[in-house]
């Protein structure tokens, strides 16, 4: 099965422009055999009860909006909560979905959006500008993990019903890209207030509707949350209250189910439709399976090893040699062919797909002799042991332990002796990984919104560039590079900038990018438009049983 690549995505900065287009495309990815018909493919009444089940990874422990941060919530908020603005299409830009248009001003620091009118929450409450301008206070003040997304959201103006006017603490050349992520999808402020949510700024201590939200939703989705198990599955149902054209799903099932041989046995043998987590050695057992479909593409999602740069966390790996040694140690290929067929090596933190990509790492970059000498310039010439603390994830069904394996093998090339310690990540690992306290580990990042901007967190300084340590302080130059990019709404100057940002980091930092993700969906060929797509995985929105 070959990979089709997603076009590189050219985001620009509207500035004082008004747009009035709505989305509606499907994902670019190859599709074996043909999925749908033309008439298969368009949403329609609802003629039964038509289930879908869905097989998933694990995880996550929230489905509250304003605080979802990992992949598959994702694809749960996307079918019970609507955006002012989403992304139709891998690779397009992000459209208006709940607004109706929108305007810059002339020196990019004021957003105006008009909103659609007749939209209708499941409660049946009708839409209003308060109810976005409460949706982003919440996400910005409950100091989430996604809380971050705000950042450059000054204050929120509602001059009636159906205007929103943001106020931008500088010019933000992702700000609509921003507004496309689930944690600021828009919520029933009039429900949530009645079950303890808040937009004040003391939410972070305050609110109390996240129980609520994890057993109901509230939103004007064409799906509502009626059952949420942890670790074991999600239902949605179809919301009758729903303003738009639905699909023809009635009810879905995700099964919180991360074990690939699993979902290939589960799918073969009808039990489920969808299986998100396959492997290449379980398509290989579904190749000529009768009525299942396969669906290849290449993620955005990147798998990365990161060594704290704070000594009292990282102890020798916080040595720049040492991060050298390590990055020239590494066998690029091999990681490779663990991920799988359509796997690429990024030659920087910019993944193939996004505007400013410099393409691929070569493989003819790993030297092992130059290696051994960086180490020995760190001051470690017979090398040294350390603990490399994983967490029991998978990254679009390959595991973490799998990839800290491969890498203990290559660094054992050099004298580096790893010794891998597994840790869940409701177990510890999770808030020891955001709290900047690992020392050493193998971890993967998915994109919170469709903008290279995004990974700019990687910067010292930024939210991922924390969890290593690496501070603004260590490296000015190239924590100043982020207020570059961000104010950059030309696209020529907006690549230069991240190009400069990746050859900066192709060989300096905490972070190795080593693996860019494919992904691998199989589905019962009773359903249509079962397309992979960055932002959600799937779209539930847009499937339909045949």
């Amino acid at each position: 099965m070959k990979k089709k690549k997603f076009m590189a995505l050219a985001l620009a900065m509207a500035t004082a422009v008004g747009c009035t287009a709505c989305g509606g495309g499907k994902s670019t990815t190859e599709t074996t055999p043909t999925g749908s018909s033309d008439s298969a493919s368009e949403s329609q009444a609802s003629t039964g009860d038509n289930t879908v089940i869905v097989a998933m990874g694990a995880g996550f422990s929230t489905l509250d909006p304003g605080y979802v941060y990992e992949k598959y919530p994702q694809l749960i908020v996307n079918a019970c909560y609507e955006n002012l603005f989403k992304f139709y299409e891998n690779d397009g830009t992000p459209q208006p979905a709940l607004a109706d248009s929108y305007e810059f001003s002339d020196d990019g620091l004021t957003l105006t959006v008009k909103l659609k009118d007749g939209i209708v929450f499941a409660s049946g409450n009708t839409m209003t500008s308060a109810d976005v301008a409460f949706s982003i206070n919440r996400t910005k003040n409950l100091k989430g993990n996604p809380s971050f997304i705000c950042d450059t959201i000054d204050s929120i103006e509602t001059p009636d019903d159906s205007t929103v006017v943001f106020h931008l603490t500088e010019p933000d050349s992702a700000i609509l890209s921003k507004l496309t992520y689930s944690s600021l999808a828009i919520l029933d402020s009039a429900v949530v207030k009645e079950n303890g949510g808040t937009d004040a700024e003391d939410a972070a201590s305050t609110d109390t509707a996240q129980s609520f939200l994890d057993s109901a939703s509230a939103g004007s989705g064409m799906y509502i949350l009626t059952s949420y198990t942890p670790d074991e599955e999600v239902v949605l149902e179809k919301n009758p209250n729903y303003w738009g054209t639905s699909a023809n799903v009635d009810k879905y099932i995700l099964k919180i189910q991360p074990d690939a041989n699993t979902q290939m046995m589960t799918l073969s043998s009808g039990d489920i439709d969808i299986a998100l987590n396959l492997t290449d050695d379980t398509l290989e057992e579904l190749k000529g399976s009768e009525n299942v479909e396969i669906t290849d593409g290449l993620t955005k999602m990147i798998g990365f090893v990161m060594m704290n740069m704070d000594e009292q966390y990282g102890g020798p790996v916080s040595d720049p040699n040492v991060q050298k040694a390590i990055r020239k140690a590494l066998d690029y290929s091999g990681i490779r062919m663990i991920c799988g067929e359509g796997t690429v090596t990024p030659y920087s933190i910019i993944q193939d797909g996004f505007m400013g990509s410099k393409g691929d790492r070569p493989d003819d970059y790993t030297n092992i002799e130059e290696a051994k000498q960086l180490l020995a310039d760190a001051g470690y010439p017979d090398g040294f042991s350390v603990d490399m603390t994983v967490s029991d994830l998978d990254m679009e069904g390959i595991q973490l332990t799998d990839l800290a394996q491969k890498v203990k093998d290559d660094l054992s090339q050099i004298g580096i002796d790893v010794n891998i310690v597994t840790e869940a990540w409701a177990a510890g690992y999770g808030d020891a990984y955001r709290n900047g306290t690992l020392g050493f580990t193998v971890m993967y990042w998915g994109v919170d919104y469709s903008d290279p901007n995004v990974q700019l967190e990687f910067l010292p300084g930024g939210t991922v560039g924390k969890r290593a340590g690496w501070t603004a302080e260590i490296d000015p130059e190239l924590a100043g590079m982020y207020t570059e990019a961000m104010a950059a709404t030309d696209n020529d100057a907006r690549t230069q900038v991240l190009e400069n940002i990746q050859d900066a980091m192709y060989e300096d930092g905490p972070f190795i990018v080593i693996a860019q993700a494919p992904a691998h969906i199989a589905h019962s060929s009773r359903l249509a438009n079962v397309d992979i797509f960055d932002s959600y995985t799937i779209d539930l929105t847009e499937i339909n049983v045949k």
